[in-house]
């Protein structure tokens, strides 16, 4: 049985060469920095399969989890990040708030010597003096581009569409465009961009409830996340109108899944979560031992529905993740 602690914290406060090793004594120290406390199960899957990717190559380890109150919260971040750098890791785990608002962030980090892991975005940042060992993540516009051709095949390319956004930036503005690339080539499908809900549940539920008392002809929701999607398939959920107003997430996480098993998720783009958290806990150990560390690495989305039969889908998506989930 491996030794190791796990210390959690909720606060609101190229392909490289990796050259050296981390000079640490075991157990490695881990920082995990998640952008909120709710965004869908996703973050937590990562955080559980990252370690069972350790546990499974015997590294022994601590990892301390700090999440911020929301997606906005930039300011707060880069206090946990100067926090982490004061207490001493050998390596972080960073969920940005926002692509460009963690360049102060990384900045710091490069400068204490702290090797990162940016998740959640594959494009690493041009300033060298904020670029990341390694960026990982299911890149945001082509699961946009996955979800728009599945909308338009669903709508037999005409209806009206309701688009619920994030947060102002990248993994917003990238699922959004990705979704319209597709959607807008066909003149007969209306497209409404709605607002920005800070990839909260209860934000795109008050969202979708006053979108839908404007549009009551709307044919289907796009929300940019599995807490976008969710809130507003609970709206429609309440109307009595799963059936007639589809609904879709982006992510396919375990809720998504269980909701689109009860029919009142239409559909989501599904990442198998666990492979990024494999492909973090890999780069960790790469450069432990000195070895190349890929500067990018990105994950492949598959597209499901409440139609579909995704069972062994999504037990390899969850298979690091899924026992820890239910502690």
């Amino acid at each position: 049985m491996l030794s190791r602690r796990l210390f959690i914290a909720a606060t609101a406060l190229a392909a490289i060469t990796a050259g050296a090793p981390a000079a640490y004594a075991e157990p490695m120290r881990i920082a995990y920095l998640s952008p909120s406390f709710d965004v869908s199960d996703a973050w937590e899957r990562v955080f559980w399969s990252m370690q069972g990717r350790l546990d499974e190559l015997g590294v022994e380890y601590e990892v301390q989890a700090l999440a911020v109150s929301s997606h906005v919260d930039h300011a707060g971040q880069l206090a946990q990040v100067e926090s982490v750098i004061a207490r001493g890791v050998d390596y972080v785990f960073l969920g940005p708030t926002e692509y460009e608002a963690a360049i102060p962030a990384l900045r710091k980090l490069k400068q204490a010597g702290v090797p990162t892991v940016v998740y959640n975005f594959t494009t690493p940042h041009e300033d060298e003096t904020a670029r990341a060992m390694s960026y990982i993540a299911f890149a945001h516009y082509p699961g946009g581009v996955k979800s728009g051709e599945w909308a338009v095949e669903h709508l037999g390319g005409k209806g009206k569409v309701i688009i619920l956004q994030g947060a102002p930036g990248v993994a917003s503005d990238d699922r959004r465009d990705g979704f319209l690339s597709i959607v807008e080539k066909h003149p007969d499908i209306e497209v409404v961009l709605g607002p920005f809900t800070d990839f909260d549940r209860s934000k795109a539920f008050d969202a979708a409830q006053n979108m839908l008392a404007v549009h009551d002809d709307v044919d289907l929701i796009y929300g940019v996340s599995t807490a976008v999607g969710l809130g507003a398939a609970q709206v429609v959920r309440q109307l009595g109108k799963s059936d007639e107003i589809a609904t879709m997430g982006f992510g396919g996480t375990g809720d998504e899944i269980t909701a689109m098993k009860e029919g009142w998720l239409t559909a989501s783009v599904m990442r198998p979560i666990d492979d990024s958290g494999v492909a973090v806990a890999d780069a960790f150990v790469a450069h432990s031992k000195g070895e190349e560390v890929p500067l990018v690495w990105g994950g492949s989305f598959v597209m499901v529905d409440k139609d579909s039969d995704a069972a062994a889908l999504v037990e390899y998506a969850n298979r690091y993740s899924r026992p820890k989930m239910g502690r």
